[in-house]
């Protein structure tokens, strides 16, 4: 028979497992909880790197002009950007104008500017990095010498490139 001291002894051990396993589940949690606080505050994206793209039509006026070798930028395998030209349908670079670009991001479309430079190449980064494709589309709205156009390219979300 046993004693009441070895009953006590058995019947705490499952409590002390229960206590020992609940405060393991409660320490998982507060760590879970505390590493999606971090990740979604360093990863939030600046507003101030969007802007509104103009309701504008694109000018029908000038030398037609082409997008030419549209691709992603790379950091560690990962696209972070895009990168291209703007040139007449001549091969001469157009200079010192605004790309817009456009993309879906976190449930809403973002758009952001860049200037070409002098050889008509523009590169931008983007606030995030991405797999699989991403339909980015590039506006120049265009001036009195160069006509606008509208180009959607694919860009691929691994690199390098």
């Amino acid at each position: 028979m046993e004693s009441k001291d070895e009953t006590k002894e058995r019947s705490r051990k499952p409590r002390v497992q229960s206590v020992m396993l609940l405060l393991i589940v409660v320490i998982s949690i507060v760590l879970a909880g505390w590493a999606l606080a971090v990740v979604s505050t360093s990863f939030q994206i600046p507003t101030g790197d969007f802007v509104a793209l103009p309701n504008t039509l694109l000018s029908t006026q000038g030398n037609k002009v082409v997008f030419v070798s549209v691709t992603g930028v790379s950091q560690k395998g990962l696209a972070v950007g895009v990168k291209g030209y703007l040139m007449t349908s001549t091969g001469a670079p157009v200079a010192g104008v605004k790309v817009y670009m456009t993309y879906y991001l976190q449930g809403a479309y973002r758009t952001q500017i860049v200037t070409t430079g002098q050889d008509g190449y523009f590169e931008a980064h983007f606030p995030m990095n991405w797999t699989g494709w991403l339909p980015v589309t590039l506006t120049y709205f265009g001036d009195g010498q160069h006509q606008g156009i509208a180009h959607v390219a694919s860009v691929s979300g691994e690199g390098p490139y």
